[in-house]
């Protein structure tokens, strides 16, 4: 936890200083005047105090893994014990965690096999390997090394190992809600390419979220949204995605260069589309399914078993693949599906457009009496989006009294997203926030994983919670 986003760039200064920095030697301590910023960032001091922050927890984590060999060493374990390092995504800062990006996806990896075990793996020592893995292949990987069969049903590699097979040729990313923070993107990795698939391109990668926001650093991006931007710092900080980006990882290791409208790439373009949309459809990839959704089609059952079914996953992606490419017909006819999660994501089509016609909105009306709540919950955000008030603001008041706690959810963060065109429904959300509160006690760690409805209402009154404060003077 030494470099985690809490102690990185969240935690107040004072506490960081107490809890980490007091553990390094005044030479230990990065100067924020001296070190390099990322060109996504924008250079102020305190940003520069944060990263500066970042490096000082890296190396308090580095001092604590150097510990834990010395530990195997004095125990008499280390000549049998094999150590996998890695971290879990990329650093707690903002563009890295929570990103398809490099610089969210590429982590630091190393394995050390004492002497003792080095005909175990065909890897010799001190050797490296741009070998495509991802954390399926870790268990695989083990089992490999003890020489244990691998079952069928596990979709890794093993990459060390009498057992090594050979290396992916793609990897895939998934981005979709994390805490309140709803989003829709899909990535393929391949030895020298990275390919993005915004599927809410009218949503920025700087999104508000509460956790993260406790940080002074990202209200130093906010600030700065306002201003004079680089191309870097626009793609990041900047209001809204395109709906598809593409990276040379060799030559732009920071992913700073979208080449996905260059004439020269256009056939890898769709090669990366092409293995998306293979992935997506023999995955079962339940993500594009709303989240409220996905609990009423799976009643009396579960996600994972309506999955292993035909639920028409192939129309469903069609139809989000549209959003941000397509034109308003395209997105009217899905709105006229059978299938409800086409449906959504015509609407969604006509979300991330910047204007719609008479037409659309007619069919926005009538889509906030649908069948299923978050097609109704993103009519009505559409509509509020551009000035359309009539019907939608109760649309979304009632969905905040849902038993769907992932349809409350959604309402919450439309209604925060929407910030003054929703001021008539502070008193709906002072009363969602009541109901959040008796779900989930106030006295209980958001940090902890609750179980189901208790974990969701506490991304709830994130939501709120944010709502109600600009409201506050």
């Amino acid at each position: 936890m030494s470099s985690h986003q809490s102690r990185a760039m969240v935690w107040p200064y004072d506490k960081f200083k107490k809890e980490i920095q007091s553990k390094l030697s005044a030479a230990e301590i990065h100067d924020p005047a001296t070190i390099t910023l990322p060109p996504y960032y924008v250079d102020t001091p305190a940003v520069r105090r944060t990263q500066a922050r970042f490096y000082d927890c890296v190396t308090v984590m580095d001092k604590q893994v150097g510990s834990i060999l010395r530990e195997l060493k004095e125990d008499g374990l280390a000549d049998d014990t094999i150590v996998f390092f890695y971290s879990d995504h990329g650093s707690g800062m903002p563009r890295h965690k929570r990103a398809l990006l490099d610089s969210g996806m590429k982590v630091a990896m190393m394995v050390h096999v004492p002497q003792k075990w080095q005909h175990l793996v065909k890897a010799t020592p001190g050797s490296t390997s741009n070998r495509l893995i991802n954390f399926a292949d870790f268990a695989p990987t083990v089992l490999s090394i003890l020489n244990i069969d691998i079952p069928q049903y596990m979709e890794g590699q093993p990459f060390l190992g009498p057992k090594e097979t050979t290396a992916h040729n793609y990897l895939v990313g998934h981005r979709d809600r994390v805490d309140e923070v709803i989003d829709m993107a899909r990535s393929v990795r391949s030895q020298d390419l990275l390919y993005i698939r915004n599927f809410m391109p009218h949503l920025s990668y700087n999104q508000p979220t509460s956790w993260p926001d406790r940080g002074e650093i990202r209200h130093e991006f906010y600030k700065a949204a306002n201003g004079k931007l680089t191309a870097p710092q626009a793609h990041f900080i900047g209001p809204t995605r395109k709906s598809e980006e593409l990276y040379d990882c060799v030559k732009d290791p920071m992913n700073l260069n979208n080449l996905a409208l260059q004439e020269n790439y256009q056939g890898k373009l769709r090669e990366m589309r092409d293995v998306l949309k293979a992935q997506v459809i023999a995955n079962k990839d339940l993500g594009f399914l709303p989240e409220a959704m996905q609990c009423e089609l799976s009643k009396g059952s579960t996600p994972y078993d309506m999955a292993r079914k035909n639920y028409g996953i192939a129309a469903i992606f069609d139809a989000a693949n549209q959003v941000g490419t397509a034109d308003e017909k395209h997105y009217l006819q899905n709105m006229k599906s059978k299938e409800a999660a086409v449906r959504f994501w015509g609407v969604m089509g006509l979300s991330a457009s910047s204007t719609f016609s008479t037409n659309a909105r007619t069919a926005l009306g009538k889509a906030l009496s649908d069948d299923y709540i978050n097609v109704r919950i993103q009519a009505a955000h559409t509509l509020l989006k551009n000035g359309t008030s009539a019907n939608s603001l109760s649309v979304l008041a009632k969905a905040l009294t849902e038993n769907n706690m992932a349809a409350v959810m959604h309402a919450a963060r439309t209604i925060e997203m929407l910030g003054k065109k929703t001021a008539s429904l502070l008193s709906a959300m002072q009363e969602a926030e009541k109901r959040m509160k008796i779900i989930h006690s106030p006295g209980t760690s958001a940090l902890v994983v609750q179980a189901g409805r208790v974990d969701m209402a506490i991304f709830v009154g994130f939501s709120i919670k944010a709502f109600l404060d600009r409201f506050k003077k």
